[in-house]
């Protein structure tokens, strides 16, 4: 790859490879990088131009929405409309596998959520993606490193190897290693009344009527 491979370490994560990533991302780049649920292309979910980058290389539709990570739900709140429901949800759950759908606010590119009006919001369990987007500012892109419809990546050669040479236009890789595989994300729909699962994934939906008893079934 001619992408730059720059091993991280999950629980101390070093400062400068940070802000090197940051610089990157902020200057309309993609980089690969960890979450909790396998290998993400990070981009500044802001710059219409770095979400194109980011549709082109996994060959996904435009018409399918991208979801976004911040640091935390105070900046949630700058880029989604955020409820009740939501911020119970956040006390029990995050930063964890949960993506919150919400409205969103006119500061969310189009392009990035298929023009619809919501955004998913997540917050996830792993310190290099948490402290990357607390370094740029920005929310940043948290679709997996993959070709679009196949298999979550969990190494960085499972990355190359579904990418292929696109993976060249992505200008750092942050490997922190070969990753566990887990269940993706549940995302839930808090734009409804009651809200509703759009998809269960780790976190199970016993779980989540046990702090919101609201739950469509």
């Amino acid at each position: 790859m001619a992408a730059r491979i720059k091993l991280v370490d999950a629980t101390n994560p070093d400062p400068k490879l940070l802000r090197r990533a940051a610089l990157l991302i902020l200057k309309g780049e993609v980089v690969v990088c960890p979450t909790d649920t396998g290998y993400a292309l990070a981009a500044n979910a802001l710059d219409q131009k770095a979400i194109r980058k980011v549709f082109v290389l996994k060959g996904r539709s435009y018409l399918n929405p991208i979801h976004v990570v911040v640091s935390s739900m105070a900046e949630a709140e700058k880029y989604a409309f955020v409820n009740e429901a939501a911020e119970h949800l956040a006390r029990n759950f995050l930063p964890g596998a949960l993506t919150l759908v919400m409205p969103k606010k006119e500061i969310i590119p189009s392009l990035l959520v298929g023009g619809g009006d919501t955004v998913g919001i997540r917050i996830p369990d792993n310190r290099v993606i948490l402290d990357l987007a607390a370094m740029t500012g920005v929310p940043l892109t948290a679709t997996s490193a993959n070709t679009s419809g196949s298999p979550a990546t969990y190494t960085i050669q499972e990355v190359a190897d579904q990418t292929g040479e696109i993976i060249d236009h992505v200008r750092l890789v942050l490997d922190q290693g070969a990753l566990s595989p887990r269940d993706s994300s549940t995302v839930i729909d808090l734009t409804t009344t009651p809200p509703h699962i759009v998809r269960e994934g780790r976190i199970t939906r016993e779980e989540i009527r046990k702090v919101l008893p609201s739950l469509e079934l």
